[in-house]
């Protein structure tokens, strides 16, 4: 628990210096567009803020003129909390008896972060408890007296333009657009899901490979919080270009597009699992490794470590679970039309995963492993059509549906927003080698 003078703080993220990355990572103005934006530019909230008959409690905050903050650890309460920053006993019992209808205090939760705000004559003014990163329990005096509300603080979303170079791994090339090694990688996995149709990251990547992205920046109160969605890429992986645009349909989930309108999801995700190598292709004729005899390999090798998630590469039904012989742990999946994809040697299976349960596309299936006939970790994948095994790197997948006609000027109102900033970006183009010192 600390004690603080009051005063408000602004927010700016700080960019780490990376040897893996050439970066441009500066915040651009872009044009004036209201809340209600469908881009979510400017001051965004996942739902509405009721409206408070009493004045809002962020403002009665700047009239504090000590604030106590800290977080409850294990064995505190909501008493012996307020109690040590010097408010009466009794007064906290009335207090509590006072907000239970709305907030029971009895229910707070260790690890949480609180605030107590003090009136210059060293009253109480405002206590704060912060339920989730953007939920807060308010307790304040009103006009009728003291209450407790909870009330959703919204983000405030920034554009930030950012270019990366691949010299070593892409979570590496991204990690000096974050304030900390975990928003690089979160950021990294947002790219690979939504290029997972058409990129496998984990062994298409080559160095000097580039990545030009224009990504949201979350701020709460003036504090960066993180990165949000993607909202325009273009990659240059080995000499072609893959462009990805967000669009937030009309009450609809955001989904991502060519600039053609062309959606990115195809049936079938280009591996089911985050690999190391590959250590056999799909052939009429292999020596197996421990029979030492030629035999067919008609599936995909992918060696990663020992209980990497599998998953589902398209949604189907599941249509086995259990142990087969030489192919250890399985899992099979009948997908529409005339598809069926195995899962071989896997450690164990997901929670959840029986006979006849339903499977999207990218849900965890079981985990990596080396049971029945392995020499090692890894997944062997298979995929049939209409009854043949086929190489699952060399089937042609149907393109994504494009966008309905009735939608196109919608999209294109967005897509020509987003393009302007990651061209605005790649412009400007303030180029430096993080940690270089040319």
């Amino acid at each position: 628990m600390r004690s603080t003078s009051w005063k408000f703080l602004g927010g700016f993220a700080v960019l780490a210096g990376s040897t893996l990355a050439l970066l441009i990572a500066g915040p651009l103005a872009p044009p004036d567009r209201s809340v209600t934006h469908p881009s979510g530019i400017g001051a965004t909230a996942p739902r509405p803020v009721p409206p408070l008959p009493e004045p809002w409690p962020l403002s009665l905050a700047a009239g504090a003129s000590r604030v106590v903050e800290g977080a409850f650890r294990p064995g505190d309460t909501f008493g012996n909390v307020l109690n040590q920053a010097g408010i009466p006993r009794r007064f906290i019992d009335q207090l509590a008896h006072a907000v239970e209808s709305n907030f029971n205090v009895r229910r707070i939760r260790s690890g949480r972060a609180y605030k107590i705000y003090f009136t210059p004559d060293d009253q109480l003014l405002l206590f704060r408890y912060q339920r989730s990163e953007q939920q807060a329990v308010f307790v304040a005096k009103g006009t009728n007296g003291w209450r407790a509300i909870e009330i959703t603080i919204p983000y405030n979303i920034r554009p930030r333009f950012v270019q990366a170079k691949i010299l070593g791994s892409l979570e590496g090339a991204l990690e000096a657009t974050s304030m900390d090694q975990r928003g690089a990688i979160r950021l990294a996995h947002k790219l690979a899901e939504i290029f997972a149709w058409s990129i496998d990251f984990s062994a298409d990547l080559r160095v000097n490979d580039s990545v030009d992205l224009v990504v949201e920046q979350r701020f709460l109160e003036g504090k960066f919080v993180g990165f949000g969605d993607v909202l325009s890429a273009e990659l240059n992986i080995a000499g072609r270009i893959y462009r990805a645009i967000r669009y937030q349909q009309p009450g609809a989930a955001t989904a991502y597009f060519t600039p053609s309108g062309q959606s990115l999801q195809r049936a079938f995700l280009r591996s089911p699992v985050d690999f190391t190598s590959i250590s056999s292709g799909f052939s009429h004729r292999r020596m197996h490794p421990i029979l030492n005899i030629a035999k067919p390999h008609y599936g995909i090798d992918y060696v990663a470590p020992g209980g990497t998630p599998v998953r589902a590469t398209a949604t189907g039904t599941i249509a086995y679970v259990g142990r087969t012989g030489q192919a250890g742990n399985h899992v099979k999946i009948r997908h529409g039309g005339s598809y069926t994809s195995h899962y071989l040697h896997l450690s164990r299976f997901a929670d959840g995963v029986k006979v006849g349960v339903p499977i999207e596309q990218g849900q965890v299936l079981g985990y990596v492993g080396r049971t029945g006939l392995a020499t090692n970790n890894h997944l062997h994948y298979q995929l049939e059509q209409s009854g043949i095994f086929v190489d699952p790197l060399r089937i042609n997948v149907p393109a994504g549906a494009p966008l309905a006609d009735e939608l196109m000027p919608d999209f294109i109102r967005q897509r020509d927003i987003w393009i302007s900033i990651l061209r605005e970006g790649q412009i400007d183009r303030p180029l430096v080698l993080a940690g270089s010192s040319e």
